[in-house]
C-alpha cells in the first residue's frame, strides 16, 4: 500500500506517516485500549445486553466532550493524525467492548503458540452471567411429557416420573425415574418448579457437604440444566450459580460429536473430568462427557449428546 494510501485512510499528512513508517495494521490499533483488546482476544459479534453497555459508554462520552468544547474545556490533542474525538471514543469502546465480555469465550491458559495468555481471568464469570442472560430470555413453556432427545434414542419423562422410551416407534414404559439430586435435596417434578431460583441461594444448596454417592455439584447443576424441565428463570440461575463453583473452567469454543459448536466447560475431580458443551446462542446443552482419569475405569468415557429438549402432551 502506497504512502498516500495511508494518508486517505487515517487523515495523516504525508510527512506523518513518512516519519512514523506505520504500518495500516498499527494505525488501525494506535488507540486506548488497543494492547488489552489484542490481549483479550478476538472479537464475536456482542450480545444485545453487551452493546448496550458499551454503546452506553460511548454515548456519555460522546455528551461529555461536547460539554466540555462548549465550555472551551481541553480536550484530546490528536495524535498521529487521528483526531482526539475518535481516539477517545474508539479507545472507551473498546475499554467497553472488552469489560463487557465482548470477546470470545477462549482458553485462558494457553495461545496457539504455547504462551500464556493475557486474556481476562474472569472471563468464565462473564461467560456464565452472559448465558445466564440469554437463557432467562427463553420463552416459558409446558406439556405433560418431558422429552429428550438424543443421538441415542428418545426418551420421555411424565409430572409424575414415570418413564418412557421409544424404540422402533413404539413406547415402553421403564419405571419410575429417581428424583434428581440437588445438593441436600432430592427433586420430582412438582419440587423442581418450586425450587428456588436465586444463584446465591442455588449456590449454597450445591456447596452443602455431599451425601454418600452424590454426583458432584458440577453434575447436579449440569443435569438440572440438560435434563430436567426446569424454567428459564430456573436454568438462569443455575447458570450464574456454577460460576462460583471451585474447580469451573472455561475451555473455550469446541465442537461435540455432530459437529456442533459450543463453548465448553470442565470440572475436575480426582479420579473423573466433566465436561459439558453449551451453545451460547440458546443456553442449550449440547453434549455432556464425563472421563474416568484414574481407578479401575481410567480411559472409560460416555457421554449424552442432546439433539433436543422440550415438553410435548404425547409420547411419539
Amino acid at each position: 500500500m502506497s504512502t498516500y494510501d495511508d494518508v486517505e485512510r487515517t487523515g495523516m499528512s504525508t510527512q506523518d506517516v513518512e516519519e512514523t513508517g506505520m504500518t495500516e495494521r498499527a494505525m488501525v490499533l494506535d488507540f486506548p485500549g488497543a494492547d488489552e483488546l489484542v490481549a483479550a482476544g478476538r472479537i464475536e459479534p456482542p450480545s444485545a445486553q453487551a452493546l448496550a453497555r458499551a454503546l452506553a459508554g460511548i454515548e456519555a462520552a460522546v455528551a461529555a466532550q461536547e460539554a466540555g468544547r462548549e465550555k472551551g474545556a481541553v480536550v484530546s490533542t490528536p495524535l498521529r493524525g487521528m483526531s482526539g474525538r475518535r481516539r477517545v471514543l474508539v479507545g472507551l469502546f473498546t475499554a467497553a467492548a472488552v469489560a463487557a465480555g465482548v470477546v470470545t469465550y477462549a482458553n485462558t491458559s494457553e495461545t496457539p503458540t504455547g504462551t500464556r495468555s493475557e486474556a481476562r481471568a474472569d472471563t468464565l464469570s462473564v461467560f456464565l452471567d452472559d448465558i445466564s442472560t440469554v437463557a432467562a430470555a427463553q420463552s416459558v413453556s409446558s406439556g405433560k411429557y418431558w422429552k429428550t432427545h438424543l443421538t441415542v434414542g428418545d426418551s420421555y419423562l411424565s409430572q409424575s416420573m414415570d418413564f418412557y422410551v421409544v424404540n422402533n416407534g413404539k413406547a415402553y414404559k421403564k419405571g419410575h425415574q429417581p428424583d434428581w439430586q440437588f445438593g441436600p435435596k432430592d427433586l420430582d417434578w412438582k419440587a423442581l418448579d418450586q425450587l428456588t431460583t436465586d444463584p446465591a441461594k442455588l449456590l449454597q444448596l450445591l456447596q452443602t457437604p455431599p451425601r454418600p454417592k452424590s454426583i458432584s455439584p458440577f453434575d447436579q447443576a449440569v443435569t438440572l440444566l440438560g435434563g430436567s424441565p426446569a424454567s428459564p428463570k430456573l436454568r438462569a440461575g443455575l447458570f450464574k450459580a456454577m460460576a462460583g463453583l471451585k474447580g469451573v473452567k472455561l475451555v473455550g469454543t469446541v465442537k461435540d460429536s455432530t459437529g456442533r459448536g459450543g463453548t465448553a466447560l470442565e470440572f475436575a475431580e480426582a479420579k473423573s473430568v466433566g465436561r459439558v458443551i453449551v451453545d451460547p446462542k440458546t443456553s442449550s446443552i449440547l453434549e455432556y462427557t464425563f472421563t474416568w482419569t484414574a481407578g479401575a475405569s481410567k480411559g472409560k468415557v460416555t457421554h449424552q449428546t442432546y439433539l433436543s429438549v422440550g415438553f410435548t402432551d404425547k409420547i411419539g
